[in-house]
Formats: structure tokens, C-alpha cells, sequence
């Protein structure tokens, strides 16, 4: 074997330990930065280059920038950024084919930088990291003339890092995408565990707004639900936009991105906004964005607002996996909204009468120990009424049921409409009625009852009598006055109430402490 011959083999076992260890190393790595480090390292080593800069494809921009380097001056990495085509390293991304530049000063694609140690000439070596599909990026070596010409076999070389970096980049990148998507998962799971565990709508989006924000790495997230008429769309909970706008954010259903996904009831991507040419975008000048990704919001095929995440400044653009990400948090807003209306529903039916819509006899008791309770903080007065329908009876007997259920309503809407919007209007039981009245002294409270009194019996709510009035007797009591105790306060009231109907019907009556102390006979 001649000596030539034994180099030749020497080399090529070198080469081939060379790049099993960097195999190997290669695979211990976890991040992109910790990767193309290390490649750009041994790469330097293994070829006795000069100058190493390792470059990948930036989705958004579709550029080369560079990554990692070693011996190039950093405002050369800040600013090398280079299109598909453009120079050796564009044009290499392009074909997907490595270049040998034996001298660069005779290369026309070589591009001029100003680099403080640029050499006059020198011998360059550019080979994508690509795999059978893609090209992800470019290695780029470059050494003195002086320190010889690279060769064939350094292209070969080179060649096999380039494919062996894009495999492990495309493992890495495997790797953290399922960690983000762990991420995710746990993060919905905690998002889920708040949703069973309180029905505070407020907190719950909060988080969901911020578990969003964190798993997809927006810039800036919001929730916006439907108003009650279903046409304009408002900020509930956002993360990384001006509280100004959140607060004063207005979109007309069918309008800009987020009124056009309520529109549609579809999510909607958008990579890069300035390309897109569909959509105004009304807050520019106040905040800009990149990337955009909308999607509905929905309960039981209803749509109750979007959920929006922009890219303020991206490094990369939504893609299909933030959509489906984004889809879960939907249905998870969606069931923390719906959640909270039906524990809102069953509270207010808790406290509600079902024939008037009235406070219920419950929740008459809880608002008057309230008002006492406060009237006593700042010395002011609280009238309490008592009203019973007069011969209510004989319309049930008269005319059925039916429409003794309609009298009760009209007379409860009444009731509603004519007393005051700090007053309290509740079905105490049967044909009665009672209304709180704050901040009012009895003598206030004897002329708005008989202002309500007059009112309901101009009213003909009995269709098969046209004839027929309905009139109302009541009792007034007032705190301090006449009681401290709540319970008091209604046995006088409930007292004063008799003596209207035992003194023929169709009139207020007002308490007095003696009326304790006199045993009526209850009117039916």
C-alpha cells in the first residue's frame, strides 16, 4: 500500500469518527441554539475553517438569517439576511445542492460585507441542511486562500453534516413541539380544574386568556363576547393590549377579522397581515401586528364571542397546531361561560318568583335585614309596604285560576313600574306583595302607595268583566320609627294591612306601635 494510499484511508477514518462523535453529541442536544453551537463548532474544527455561520429559514420572512457563527463580526449577523436566490448561501437554499467556491474574489454570487478581517480571497464551501423534502437552512465555511483550497472530499464532507443537522434539527423540533403540546395539555387541564371549581367568569377567562398567551407565545390575547343585542363585539379579558383600547374596543358583527370570524362562525389565520389586503386594520398606529389567528367562540351551537391571539413581533406565523390549540381554549371559555349562566339561572330562580318574575318571599327577607342594616350605618329611614289584592278570591272562583294568575302578574308589573328604581318589589305569598322602600320616611311612603293605589284601580285587567276594578289595600310601616327589628317592622306593616281592609278595602293604612298590642280579626 503505497503512503498516499494509507493518508487517503487515514483521512477518511478521521472523517468518520469525526462525524460519529458529532452524531452523537448531536443527539444530546435540546434546543436549535444548543444544535447549531455545536455544529458550528466541530464543523469549524473538522475543515480548519475560518469563518463558520450557520443559517435557517425564518417562516415569516422568508430569509436566511443567521443563527449561529464563529469568527464572523455581529453586525454581520444582524444584518446578513438573504432571500431565496440571493448570493451562494440563497442560492444554495434554493437548489438544495452544496457549492464549492475554489476563490470567492472570482465568484460573482459571492456577496461583499463589510467583514474587519474580510480576506482578499479565499475559498468557501456553502451545503444545505436539508432532507428528502426540505431545505431548513444553510452551513457556510470559508477559509484564506493561503490556507489552502478546500477540496472535494471537505464538500463531501460538509454534505453529510448538512443532511445529518437536518435530521436531528427535524427531532429537536419534534421534541418541542410535543413539549409545548404537554404544555398545553397541562395548562388546559389546570384552566379545566379552575372552571369546575368556581363560577367567577372574570377569573376564569383571565386565565385562559393567560394560559393562552403562555402555550402559544402571543403577543397579545383577547376575548371578546357578543352585547345582549348580538351585534357588537366587546373586550372581556385581555393580555398584552393597551387597557385603553381593551376598555373602548368596539366591532360591528360581520366587521375587521374578529367580527368577520362572529360573522362566519369559522376560524380564521392569517400568516402576515401586511400581505393581506381582506382586513383593515382600525388600530394601526396605536399597535401593529404580524400574525393573526380567530377563532369562535361557541356554547351549544350558540356564538357568544372570538378569541383572538396576534404576533406583535414574530418570529414565526400561526400555523394549523396554534388553531387547534386555540380551539380548546375555545371550548373551554365556552364552557366556563355557559357554567356560569346556569349557576347565574339557578340563583336568580332561587330568589325569583315564577309566576311575576318578582323577588321571591327569600329574597324579600335577605334585602330587608339589608337595608335595615344600612339605614342604621348612615341614620336614615326605611318605609316597608304591605299590599294585598282586595276580594282576590272571587276572581279565582269567578273566573279560574288562569286568570287569577294573570291578575297577580299585571298587578306585580305595575308594582315594578311605578315605584321608584332604588325600591324593592317582591311577591310576599299568595295575593300579597310588600316593597321596601329606602331613604324614605312614612309620610313619602303613604303618598307613593296611594299614588299606586289609584293607578292599578283605573286598570281592567279582567276580560270577562270590562266592569270590573282592581284595587289594593295596604299597611305602611317605617324603621326607626314605629320598629328596629325586621320581623317587626313586617308584623306592623302586615297589622296596618288589616286595619285597611277591615275599614272597607282600597286604602293605606299606617302602622302605629299600639297596633301590637290589638287583637284584629284577620279579614279574608
Amino acid at each position: 500500500m503505497t503512503k498516499e494510499l494509507e493518508a487517503i484511508i487515514q483521512r477518511k477514518d478521521a472523517h468518520l469518527s469525526a462525524l460519529t462523535q458529532m452524531s452523537v453529541a448531536m443527539n444530546s442536544k435540546r434546543s436549535t441554539a444548543e444544535l447549531m453551537d455545536l455544529v458550528s463548532k466541530q464543523t469549524r474544527d473538522l475543515v480548519g475553517a475560518d469563518r463558520v455561520s450557520i443559517m435557517l429559514v425564518d417562516p415569516l420572512s422568508e430569509q436566511l438569517s443567521i443563527v449561529s457563527s464563529t469568527g464572523v463580526d455581529e453586525d454581520v449577523i444582524q444584518t446578513m439576511h438573504l432571500k431565496k436566490g440571493e448570493g451562494i448561501a440563497g442560492k444554495v437554499w434554493a437548489e438544495g445542492k452544496p457549492l464549492l467556491i475554489p476563490d470567492t474574489s472570482k465568484s460573482p454570487d459571492y456577496l461583499k460585507i463589510s467583514q474587519k478581517r474580510q480576506p482578499l480571497a479565499a475559498s468557501l464551501i456553502s451545503v444545505p441542511i436539508n432532507d428528502s423534502i426540505d431545505t431548513f437552512g444553510v452551513i457556510n465555511v470559508q477559509r484564506p486562500l493561503e490556507s489552502g483550497i478546500f477540496e472535494e472530499e471537505e464538500l463531501n464532507l460538509l454534505t453529510l453534516i448538512g443532511i445529518q443537522t437536518a435530521g436531528t434539527l427535524l427531532n429537536v423540533r419534534l421534541v418541542s413541539d410535543l413539549q409545548d403540546q404537554i404544555r398545553s395539555i397541562r395548562s388546559a387541564q389546570e384552566i379545566g380544574n379552575v372552571i369546575v371549581s368556581t363560577f367567577d367568569v372574570d377569573t376564569v377567562l383571565r386565565l385562559i386568556v393567560r394560559g393562552i398567551r403562555d402555550v402559544t407565545g402571543a403577543d397579545a390575547c383577547s376575548i371578546m363576547l357578543l352585547d345582549e343585542e348580538g351585534e357588537y363585539l366587546f373586550i372581556r379579558a385581555s393580555e398584552g393590549i393597551p387597557e385603553d383600547i381593551a376598555k373602548t374596543v368596539r366591532i360591528r358583527k360581520g366587521e375587521n377579522i374578529a367580527g368577520w370570524v362572529a360573522q362566519e362562525g369559522r376560524p380564521l389565520l392569517i400568516s402576515n397581515i401586511e400581505e393581506d389586503d381582506r382586513f383593515e386594520c382600525t388600530a394601526k398606529g396605536r399597535y401593529s401586528t404580524n400574525s393573526v389567528l380567530s377563532v369562535p367562540l361557541k356554547a351549544k351551537g350558540r356564538l357568544l364571542g372570538v378569541i383572538n391571539v396576534n404576533r406583535l413581533v414574530s418570529t414565526r406565523p400561526f400555523n394549523s397546531n396554534d388553531e387547534n390549540l386555540l380551539m380548546i381554549f375555545s371550548n373551554q371559555a365556552a364552557i366556563a361561560l355557559e357554567n356560569a349562566r346556569l349557576y347565574n339561572e339557578l340563583q336568580r330562580l332561587a330568589i325569583t318568583d315564577g309566576l311575576t318574575g318578582l323577588a321571591n318571599h327569600r329574597a324579600f327577607q335577605d334585602q330587608l335585614k339589608v337595608e335595615l342594616a344600612r339605614a342604621s350605618r348612615f341614620f336614615q329611614e326605611v318605609s316597608l309596604l304591605i299590599i294585598d289584592i282586595d276580594h282576590f278570591k272571587s276572581i279565582n272562583d269567578s273566573f279560574g285560576h288562569q286568570r287569577g294568575d294573570h291578575v297577580l302578574r299585571c298587578v306585580g308589573q305595575a308594582l315594578q313600574r311605578l315605584v321608584r328604581k332604588m325600591d324593592m318589589v317582591a311577591r310576599y305569598g299568595g295575593e300579597e306583595f310588600a316593597i321596601i322602600m329606602p331613604q324614605t320616611d312614612k309620610s313619602e311612603a303613604i303618598r307613593i302607595a296611594d299614588r299606586i293605589r289609584k293607578s292599578v284601580e283605573k286598570e281592567r285587567w279582567v276580560e270577562e268583566d270590562p266592569t270590573r276594578s282592581i284595587t289594593l289595600s295596604m299597611g305602611v310601616s317605617e324603621y326607626p320609627k314605629d320598629a328596629h327589628d325586621p320581623a317587626i317592622l313586617v308584623e306592623l306593616a302586615d297589622l296596618a294591612l288589616y286595619q285597611s281592609k277591615q275599614n272597607g278595602r282600597n286604602r293605606v293604612t299606617s302602622a302605629t306601635p299600639d297596633m301590637l298590642k290589638i287583637k284584629l280579626e284577620k279579614p279574608t
